[in-house]
C-alpha cells in the first residue's frame, strides 16, 4: 500500500499463523514461504497495521534534461548513509536492463512491507513509455547499507527487449544466473555464509506446460556462521537465463553471540520433555476453492511444541514477542463461560442495510459522531459461500481533515443469519496526528487480566454461534495495551484446525477486532473419531522425525490492531528441523489412520504422483509421459492414464487448464460462485477450467443460458476450431473457406470449418491422416497429448500465443 506522506495505512485479515513473519518483498511467487506460527498462536488471524511510518519522508523530483537520473541527487538525507542517486546506481549495477527506463521519483522512508521493516530504504521509481502506453513499477535500496532489496521486472516489458530465443535453460543453468546476481548484490559473500533453500524444502509448485519457465531461487543467509530466518535473498531467472526479479530480506536488529551457552543435548531434553501432540480435523485441501472440502483425522504438534528454545536459557521463545513462553499461556484450553446470551440468528427474510448496522451496535461500540458511510451486499466468504454478506463502514469526517478518505470501523455481517464475522477499529496514523487519545474517563480504566478475558469470552458467546459448546480458549497474546484472545473451535472433543475466533480487548475496555474463521461442517468430517495410531505413539513419530537445529529466530514487527507494534529482535535458539534438513517446522502433519505425513497445505506437489503403467510402447508414448510430467495427465491410483480414451470438451478444458497452471486445485481460486454457462456451475468438475479459460480469453463470455456442452465428445474438427480460438487466429480462419485452401486433403468437402482446419494443419497441430483429415472422428487421450506437446512448442512463435505478460 502507498504511503501517501500523512497516512500510512496497512490492514487485512491476516492469517498470523501462517504469514506473521513473511515479507510481502519476495514477491518474486515462491512457494518456498515458510508458514511459521501454526503451532505457536493456533487460530491467529487479524488486522495487522502497519507501524507508523517516521517523521517526514523525502521525496526527490527533479526536473531536468533528458538524463534519466535527473529524478535523482547527491543529498544524504537525516537517517540515511547514501544518496538517491547512489541508491539508483546500485540497481543498475544489478539489472542495467533499466538503463533504457526512466527514473521517474525517489523516495526515502520506510519501505511498504509486512511486517514493517526496521530500517529506512530509497524507493525509486521506474517509467518506461512505448508509444501513448506507458508502465511504471519501483525498486527499493538500504538506505543505510546500500543493498538491493527488491527489484522486479515487468514481465510485458522483458518480452519487447530480449530478442526471440530458442534457448531453454535447465534450473542447474538457471541457477548460475542467480547466484552471479547473488555475489553481485552482495560483495564479499562466501559459498559458506548461505545455504540454497531449495536443499531445504520440499517444492510444492509444479512446472506447467505452457509459458516460459521461471525458475525460483532462494538462499537463506548466514550471520557469524549461523543460519538466520532474518536474512533471505529470492531470485528469479526465466528459462532464457534472463534475471528477472530480486528481493532481500534483512534486519538492523542487533544479533546476539552466537556461542551458545546450553548445549543442543539440554535443548533436545527439554524439547522432548514438553513436547505434546493433539487430535485435529485437518483438511489436507486448504488452498482449494473448492466449498465442502473432507477432512481427515491428523496430530499435529500441541501450543508451544515446536516453538525455538532460548540456546542460552532453554526456556521456550514467545515466536511473537521474543520473551520467554509463559507457563500459562501452555496450558490455557479453557472452556468458554459466561453470563451473555447466547447467539441467535436472525429470523426471516434477508436483512437491510439498516438491520445488519444494527446488528453490529448491538455488540459493539460505535461512536454517535460516526456515521455509516459504505455498505456492500456481496457472497460469503465465510465457510457459507452461498450466503450474502454486507460490509460495512463508519467514519468520523469531522475528527480531522487528513481522516476525509478513511473508514475507522468496518464489520462483516451475514445477509441472512446476522452473524458479525469481523469488527476492526482501525488504526489511525500519520506524521503529525500520532495515536488517537482515549476520553478522560477510559484514559484511567485500566482492565485486569481475568476482566478482559470475561469480556473477550461474553463477546464471542454473543456473536459467534455454539460458543460455549464449541469453542475452547487456547492462547492470550499480551502486549503493552492490548490482550488478544485465540479461541479455538473443538467438535466431538477434536481441534477443528484453521476454525478460529480471535478477539482483542484494550487495557482501556475498548474491543477493537474481532476475527472469525468457521468452515467446517459435520458432513465434511470423518464418520469415526477414533484413531488407528495413538497419541502416545504419534509423539514418538514426530520425536523421531524431528532434531534441534542452532539458528538465529527473529521475532517481531507487527502489530495486533491498535496495540504499538513489537520492535523487531533476533534470539540465539534451538529450532526444530524436519528430517528434511528444514531449518523451520515445515508444517507436516501425521494422518492419525494411515500414520502417513502430509503437507498441511496440500496441493498437488506434495503428493508423489503414480508413474503411468499403460503407455509404454504406445506411438504416442513420448508425448503421454511429457503430460504426466507436467501434470496435464493424473494416472489414476494403478497408474492408469487410459491413451486410447475418447475425450470429452471438458476433459480438453482440463488438460488446458492444468497445461496452464498444474497446481490449479491448490491456488487457482474464482471470485465469484456464478454459473457459467447452463451446464457449468460451481458444482461442475469443469469449472475452475472453464472459468481459467474464460480469463485466459480462450474461450467466450460467460452465459448462464447458454450449454457448453462439456460431457459430449470430441472430434478433430471441434479441436481444430477450439485451437484456433487459442491461438486467436479466428478472424484469419475466415479467409480460409474454399476446398482448394486444403490442397491434397481428400475428405476436404465434409469440413464445415476450412479455415480452423487449414490453420491447424498449416501449423502442424493436427496433421492429416492418409491424406485424409477425417473430420467426425473422436480425439483420444493420446491425440490430445499430442497436441498439447505441438502447442507447447508453438510458444513465442506466434502474435499471441501466450505472449506478452502472459507470460508469467
Amino acid at each position: 500500500m502507498e504511503s501517501k506522506g500523512e497516512v500510512t495505512i496497512l490492514s487485512w485479515d491476516w492469517n498470523m499463523n501462517e504469514r506473521l513473519k513473511t515479507f510481502t518483498a519476495k514477491a518474486a511467487a515462491t512457494a518456498m514461504a515458510t508458514l511459521l506460527f501454526t503451532t505457536q498462536a493456533p487460530g491467529l488471524t487479524g488486522s495487522a497495521s502497519a507501524a507508523q511510518a517516521g517523521a517526514g519522508s523525502v521525496n526527490e523530483a527533479v526536473t531536468g534534461e533528458n538524463d534519466q537520473q535527473d529524478a535523482t541527487s547527491n543529498d544524504v538525507p537525516e537517517g540515511a548513509k547514501i544518496s538517491s542517486r547512489q541508491a539508483a546506481d546500485n540497481i543498475l549495477k544489478l539489472f542495467p536492463m533499466l538503463k533504457k527506463a526512466t527514473i521517474s521519483f525517489a523516495k526515502f522512508d520506510s519501505p511498504n512491507s509486512y511486517p514493517p521493516p526496521d530500517y529506512k530504504a530509497w524507493d525509486i521509481g521506474f517509467q518506461i513509455t512505448q508509444g501513448n502506453h506507458s508502465m511504471s513499477f519501483s525498486a527499493s535500496v538500504h538506505a543505510g547499507t546500500g543493498e538491493v532489496l527488491s527489484v522486479h521486472l515487468p514481465s510485458e516489458w522483458l518480452e519487447n527487449q530480449l530478442e526471440a530465443s530458442d534457448v531453454r535453460l535447465t534450473k542447474e543453468e538457471a541457477e548460475k544466473t542467480a547466484l552471479e546476481l547473488l555475489y553481485k548484490a552482495i560483495p564479499g559473500l562466501e559459498a559458506d555464509e548461505y545455504v540454497n533453500l531449495s536443499e531445504l524444502y520440499s517444492p510444492t509448485e509444479q512446472e506447467a506446460l505452457f509459458g516460459h519457465k521461471q525458475y525460483q531461487f532462494g538462499y537463506q543467509l548466514k550471520h557469524d556462521g549461523i543460519l538466520s530466518e532474518a536474512e533471505k535473498v529470492y531470485i528469479s531467472v526465466d528459462e532464457r537465463g534472463q534475471a528477472t526479479a530480486y528481493s532481500r530480506t534483512t534486519t538492523s536488529a542487533k544479533y546476539p553471540s552466537s556461542q551458545p551457552m546450553a548445549s543442543e543435548q539440554k535443548a533436545r531434553e527439554v524439547f522432548e520433555k514438553e513436547f505434546e501432540v493433539e487430535l485435529a480435523y485437518i483438511s489436507k485441501n486448504r488452498f482449494s476453492s473448492k466449498p465442502g472440502q473432507p477432512y481427515v483425522l491428523g496430530y499435529l504438534p500441541k501450543g508451544s511444541s515446536m516453538g525455538p528454545i532460548n540456546a542460552n536459557t532453554l526456556e521456550r521463545i514467545d515466536s511473537l514477542t521474543g520473551k520467554a513462553e509463559k507457563k500459562s499461556n501452555e496450558a490455557q484450553n479453557k472452556k468458554v463461560t459466561g453470563t451473555a446470551s447466547a447467539f441467535t440468528a436472525a429470523s426471516g427474510s434477508r436483512l437491510n442495510v439498516q438491520q445488519a448496522a444494527e446488528r453490529v451496535a448491538a455488540h459493539f461500540e460505535i461512536p454517535k459522531d460516526y456515521k455509516l458511510d459504505h455498505s456492500q451486499l456481496s457472497k460469503g466468504y465465510y465457510g457459507s459461500t452461498s450466503n450474502q454478506v454486507w460490509s460495512l463502514s463508519w467514519s468520523n469526517r469531522n475528527a480531522n481533515i487528513s481522516y476525509m478518505f478513511m473508514r475507522d470501523i468496518s464489520a462483516q455481517v451475514d445477509a441472512v443469519t446476522g452473524q458479525i464475522y469481523s469488527y476492526t477499529l482501525m488504526q489511525r496514523v500519520g506524521p503529525e496526528m500520532g495515536q488517537e487519545k482515549p476520553d478522560q474517563e477510559k484514559q484511567h480504566k485500566e482492565l485486569t487480566a481475568q476482566q478482559a478475558e470475561k469480556l473477550a469470552m461474553n463477546t464471542i458467546i454473543s456473536v459467534v454461534p455454539n460458543a460455549k459448546e464449541q469453542f475452547q480458549l487456547n492462547r492470550v497474546i499480551e502486549t503493552d495495551n492490548a490482550r488478544t484472545f485465540l479461541f479455538q473451535r473443538y467438535l466431538n472433543g477434536i481441534q477443528v484446525q484453521d476454525d478460529t475466533v480471535q478477539v482483542q480487548v484494550m487495557n482501556d475496555g475498548a474491543i477493537t477486532e474481532l476475527y472469525t474463521h468457521i468452515a467446517a461442517t459435520s458432513e465434511q468430517l470423518p464418520a469415526s473419531t477414533k484413531p488407528e495410531i495413538s497419541q502416545e505413539q504419534a509423539k514418538q513419530l514426530y520425536l523421531q522425525k524431528y532434531t534441534l537445529t542452532l539458528n538465529y529466530a527473529q521475532y517481531g514487527g507487527y502489530s495486533l490492531g491498535r496495540s504499538e507494534p513489537v520492535p523487531f529482535g533476533i534470539n540465539l535458539a534451538y529450532v526444530p528441523a524436519s528430517d528434511m534438513k528444514s531449518i523451520y517446522n515445515l508444517n507436516e502433519m501425521l494422518d492419525a489412520n494411515t500414520g502417513d505425513w502430509f503437507f498441511m497445505y496440500g496441493g498437488a506437489g506434495s503428493t508423489p504422483q503414480a508413474e503411468p503403467t499403460d503407455i509404454a510402447g504406445h506411438v504416442a508414448e513420448s508425448a503421454l509421459q511429457s503430460m504426466v510430467k507436467h501434470r496435464v495427465l493424473l494416472p489414476d491410483e494403478q497408474g492408469r492414464v487410459f491413451p486410447d480414451r475418447v475425450i470429452t470438451r471438458g476433459d480438453w478444458f482440463n488438460y488446458l487448464a492444468r497445461a496452464i497452471n498444474p497446481d490449479m486445485d491448490m491456488y487457482y481460486n474464482s471470485d465469484s460462485n456464478d454459473k457459467l454457462f447452463a451446464d457449468v456451475t460451481i458444482d461442475s468438475p469443469y469449472y475452475k477450467s472453464v472459468k481459467m479459460l474464460m480469463d485466459q480469453r480462450w474461450l467466450g463470455g460467460a452465459d448462464a443460458e447458454k450449454k457448453l456442452k462439456p460431457e459430449e465428445e470430441m472430434n478433430r474438427e471441434e479441436l481444430a476450431e477450439l485451437l484456433v480460438r487459442i491461438l486467436r487466429y479466428e478472424k484469419l480462419a475466415g479467409f480460409y473457406a474454399l476446398p482448394s485452401d486444403l490442397p491434397n486433403i481428400a475428405d476436404a468437402g465434409a469440413i464445415s470449418n476450412k479455415g480452423a482446419v487449414a490453420l491447424s494443419l498449416k501449423l502442424g497441430l493436427l496433421p492429416s491422416i492418409e491424406g485424409r483429415f477425417m473430420p467426425a472422428r473422436k480425439v483420444t487421450v493420446a491425440e490430445a497429448a499430442q497436441v498439447l506437446e505441438r502447442l507447447a512448442k508453438l510458444q513465442g512463435k506466434t502474435d499471441h500465443f501466450m505472449s506478452g505478460s502472459r507470460l508469467y
